[in-house]
């Protein structure tokens, strides 16, 4: 029976709020007027609205607040296509928010409330048997609470299930409790270059050569900015170069949208290689022109020959 759902993303939704400066640092006692504001869904709201903009079907669940930034961040993600059908919503604290300041030489800051953080029970198990695949990321998993149980059922029921498990540290990968497991239990797992040295205590040209040889290497792709990205396919060593000659507007959610265009390649039936190159354009995408400039993987690929 077909899966009702292409993607499943799991948790750290927030809504981020975007306001430029002319440079930072910002002195106390000062008054700093922004030129522009934008509101859009972040983290993995985000991450749900790009891969239905790609042509996924997406769900998403999270425990969010019942006040007006989640009425927003619930219209944005249903305006998209998403189902929020199994958010929850809490009145004991306020959503997730980001404040993100970039100055006029694309540098940024955040300023950030965590929100509901640690309130997620479970995740339907229905829910995953109707998913083709499942994300989560790593921001949850620093302490054994409800949220790292309930992501932990989460994977082992998509892993029994059969299912894809696409899963992403993130920074405080130093710190995620029980990683091993996460990392065996994934199909594929997302390091920029600062995680993966972090994670594998080597060099980057070491970390190639030990996970060309991994009987289990072909779970790693690795986000490498100016050097584009690496996947591994039957030991060999793919290598996307960046998308080149683009006007970036600032680097905020640059990997996470390399994972969706990666991610959604791969559902959508494409090679590792050519999920690798539709992952380094959805980032470019998302870095020039903002979430609301990712058209299908139909409107990409139609100029390409892949």
């Amino acid at each position: 029976m077909p899966c009702k759902y292409d993607l499943l993303i799991i948790g750290d939704g927030v809504l981020d709020i975007y306001l430029n400066i002319k440079n930072f640092p910002i002195k106390e006692y000062t008054t700093t007027i922004s030129s522009t504001m934008e509101v859009w869904p972040g983290g993995t709201a985000a991450m749900a609205v790009m891969a239905s903009r790609l042509g996924l079907k997406v769900s998403f669940v999270d425990n969010i607040g019942n006040d007006l930034f989640g009425d927003y961040l619930i219209k944005e993600l249903k305006n998209n296509g998403v189902n929020t059908d199994y958010i929850i919503r809490s009145n004991k604290k306020m959503t997730a928010t980001s404040v993100n300041i970039i100055d006029d030489m694309k540098r940024h800051s955040f300023l950030g409330y965590l929100g509901s953080g640690d309130s997620m029970d479970y995740v339907d198990a229905n829910l995953i048997n109707d998913s083709k695949s499942i994300f989560f990321e790593g921001y949850n998993l620093i302490k054994k609470g409800k949220t790292y149980r309930a992501v932990m059922k989460a994977v082992l029921d998509a892993g029994t299930a059969k299912k894809y498990i696409f899963f992403d540290p993130g920074p405080l990968i130093s710190q995620i409790i029980g990683i091993e497991k996460f990392m065996n239990l994934s199909t594929k797992v997302f390091l920029n270059r600062d995680e993966a040295v972090a994670y594998f205590s080597d060099d980057i040209n070491n970390i190639l050569k030990r996970i060309k040889n991994d009987i289990h290497g072909d779970r790693y792709v690795l986000k490498l900015d100016h050097d584009g990205s690496v996947t591994v396919k039957n030991t060999e060593i793919i290598k996307c170069p960046p998308v080149k000659d683009i006007k970036i507007a600032n680097t905020i959610g640059a990997g996470d949208a390399f994972d969706i265009g990666y991610i959604s390649a791969l559902i959508s039936g494409y090679n590792e290689k050519n999920a690798c190159i539709l992952g380094n354009i959805v980032a470019a995408m998302r870095i020039s022109k903002g979430i609301g400039s990712i058209p299908s993987i139909k409107d990409i690929t139609m100029d390409l020959d892949i």
